[in-house]
């Protein structure tokens, strides 16, 4: 039997229940990481949650089980609620656990696909380890219920450290500095992810087609009277000038010149 994990000490009476009614029957190896436990205010039937790697096995004792929690508990109305869960633990990693929280948080949260996807491109020296981690935890999860790693979310990944190998470092005048090499321990912890939720496609509303507008209907327009247009010369700039004065040729006969009449009387 796994030792449960993160649950307070107020329920581990509970959990010592749980595992010694499995103890006694054929699913005496079923693992349970941990329990939670909840009362509801207004029915006040306390909710109890167990996580576990093998639903199934739990399902079938799931009824036994709950008696034995109400005998216990003197009588109180129990509901027994059983959760998907798979989780792997790796120690002893020759790694700070510093440097493998750098990486964690980048994953949690994230389908196992993803995150191992993630882990993939991430050039880090703990990518690797974590990796390892994720892997052996959803293989768990597909041998205990059948889950893909498509199906599954990483609900929780720690790093806590180990113990640190001591050594130092030979310095002047007899001196040495401590050297501190640290190690870590990985613990991932998976549940079924909801559902995908397809994302709608925003609907593009049709512009409703403007309405015509109406038509202006004119009045006739009344006839408007003839008007006689009279015939106007046009107007041509005048340049004043002044009148020039003929001038009178007076032929004056010369004395030498004869007149008809003078010539007549001569020749006579």
């Amino acid at each position: 039997m796994e030792r449960p994990m993160n649950t307070a000490g107020k329920y581990r009476p509970t959990l010592a229940i749980i595992e010694e009614h499995l103890r006694g029957t054929e699913k005496r190896h079923t693992p349970v990481s941990r329990i939670k436990v909840a009362k509801d205010k207004k029915t006040g039937i306390v909710n109890i949650d167990v996580f576990t790697s093998r639903p199934d096995a739990i399902r079938v004792e799931a009824g036994d089980i709950q008696t034995a929690i109400k005998e216990a508990s003197g009588g109180k109305d129990i509901k027994l609620n059983v959760v998907p869960e798979a989780r792997a633990v790796a120690k002893f990693i020759r790694m700070s656990p510093r440097k493998a929280r750098l990486v964690l948080n980048n994953i949690k949260g994230k389908r196992v696909s993803d995150a191992i996807d993630i882990l993939r491109f991430t050039p880090n020296h703990a990518s690797e380890p974590i990796m390892k981690v994720l892997k052996s935890a959803a293989a768990n999860a597909l041998d205990g219920w059948g889950a893909d790693p498509t199906e599954l979310k990483v609900h929780n990944i720690i790093a806590d450290g180990g113990p640190i190998l001591k050594r130092i470092r030979a310095r002047a005048q007899g001196r040495a500095y401590r050297i501190l090499k640290r190690t870590t321990h990985l613990t991932a912890v998976l549940m079924e992810a909801p559902a995908p939720v397809a994302k709608r496609k925003p609907v593009v509303k049709a512009k409703k087609a403007a309405a015509p507008a109406p038509k202006k209907v004119e009045a006739p327009k009344a006839e408007e009277p003839a008007v006689a247009i009279e015939e106007t010369t046009p107007i041509v700039n005048q340049v004043e000038t002044t009148p020039v004065a003929a001038t009178e040729t007076i032929e004056t006969a010369s004395a030498d010149t004869p007149t008809a009449g003078g010539s007549t009387a001569e020749q006579a």
